[in-house]
């Protein structure tokens, strides 16, 4: 079973900077899809909440190497095994409700502090910052 990532802030393809394109340069695209969850701007990124009613749009993305991929991201999300507890981010398998139909099961970075940052209403980091993550005013 292929396993995949949902991403929705600095990691979206129209988001990333150079870091970013390095950590995602062989990952495989494969649609836009929603999270039960809310968003929080934070400045530099965004995280999100898990909450039922509300949805958080992002991209879904296969791995094609799972492990090297999940360990990357681990430590580029902060809770990698080098890192103490508590993490500011935690991975956990989710399912994502495909804009194109379906749904598939994917890993999801969530923002686990009380949210200190603006909520993102839309629920679409990309709608805050514009293409290439610049922020719009």
């Amino acid at each position: 079973m292929p396993v995949r990532v949902f991403v929705y802030g600095t990691l979206r393809k129209d988001a990333r900077g150079s870091v970013q394109n390095a950590l995602t340069r062989d990952w495989i695209f494969e649609g836009y899809g929603r999270v039960a969850a809310e968003l929080f701007d934070f400045g530099a990124y965004p995280g999100a909440v898990p909450r039922a009613g509300v949805s958080v749009r992002g991209e879904l993305y296969r791995l094609p190497d799972p492990r090297e991929s999940l360990t990357l991201l681990d430590h580029y999300e902060g809770c990698g095994p080098e890192h103490t507890p508590p993490y500011e981010f935690e991975r956990e398998l989710v399912e994502v409700t495909l804009e194109d139909g379906g749904s598939r099961e994917a890993w999801v970075y969530w923002y686990r502090p009380e949210p200190r940052g603006r909520k993102l209403a839309s629920g679409d980091y990309v709608e805050r910052t514009g293409p290439g993550g610049v922020t719009r005013q």
